[in-house]
């Protein structure tokens, strides 16, 4: 797994979750199915670890109220 908000452009992936990084931004999609099993018990650690170490990169810093981020550019299909 990758160090959140450092270095970007990073991701990880706990099944069919994946996990994206950017310096300002860290993404989260997909989807993840939690079993109740041991199996269920492990994703969700992974997944609370992850969580965990996004709170503690943001307790680190001094942090704006918000940030301005530009939105996604849509671009169109080559393929169509």
């Amino acid at each position: 797994m990758f160090k959140p908000f450092e270095h970007g452009n990073e991701s990880s992936a706990i099944y069919d979750l994946t996990l994206e990084n950017q310096v300002d931004c860290v993404s989260l999609y997909g989807n993840l199915q939690i079993t109740k099993d041991q199996s269920g018990l492990k994703t969700a650690k992974a997944l609370q670890s992850f969580i965990n170490d996004v709170v503690t990169a943001l307790e680190k810093e001094n942090l704006p109220a918000q940030i301005e981020r530009q939105s996604e550019q849509e671009i169109e299909n080559p393929f169509l």
